[in-house]
C-alpha cells in the first residue's frame, strides 16, 4: 500500500513533452518525458541539488518517504516563472532516479 502511494505521489503532473529543469550531469532520459535515470547515488544527486540550489527563496525542500530501501525528496521551486513546478529526487533498490514535475500552465494563465 505505502509503495503504491509513493508511486502515485511520483507521477502525478505527466507532461507531455521533457521540461527544462537543472538535471545532474549523466543523467539519461526514459521512456516516460521528465523521468531520469542517474549515473550518481542518491546522496550524490542530494549533494548536486544542494550545491546548485544554495541561495535562500530559490527552491523548498520536502521529504515523501524515507523507510528502508526506498528515499525520496521534493524540490518546489519558488521562481514561478520556470517550466517546472519541482524535482522529485528518489531511490528505491540501489537506484537513483529524477522525475521533473512540469508546472501546471494552465492555472497560472487562468
Amino acid at each position: 500500500m505505502l509503495a503504491a502511494t509513493l508511486v502515485l505521489a511520483l507521477g502525478l503532473g505527466v507532461a507531455e513533452a521533457p521540461v527544462d529543469a537543472p538535471l545532474p550531469p549523466g543523467a539519461i532520459a526514459l521512456d516516460e518525458p521528465g523521468r531520469y535515470r542517474l549515473t550518481r547515488t542518491f546522496d550524490e544527486t542530494l549533494d548536486f541539488y544542494q550545491r546548485l540550489f544554495n541561495q535562500p527563496g530559490v527552491v523548498r525542500w520536502r521529504n515523501i518517504v524515507n523507510l528502508p530501501g526506498i528515499r525520496a525528496k521534493h524540490i518546489e521551486c519558488l521562481k514561478k516563472k520556470t517550466r517546472w513546478d519541482g524535482i522529485n529526487i528518489y531511490e528505491y533498490k540501489g537506484e537513483a532516479r529524477v522525475y521533473v514535475v512540469p508546472r501546471d500552465t494552465k492555472k497560472q494563465s487562468g
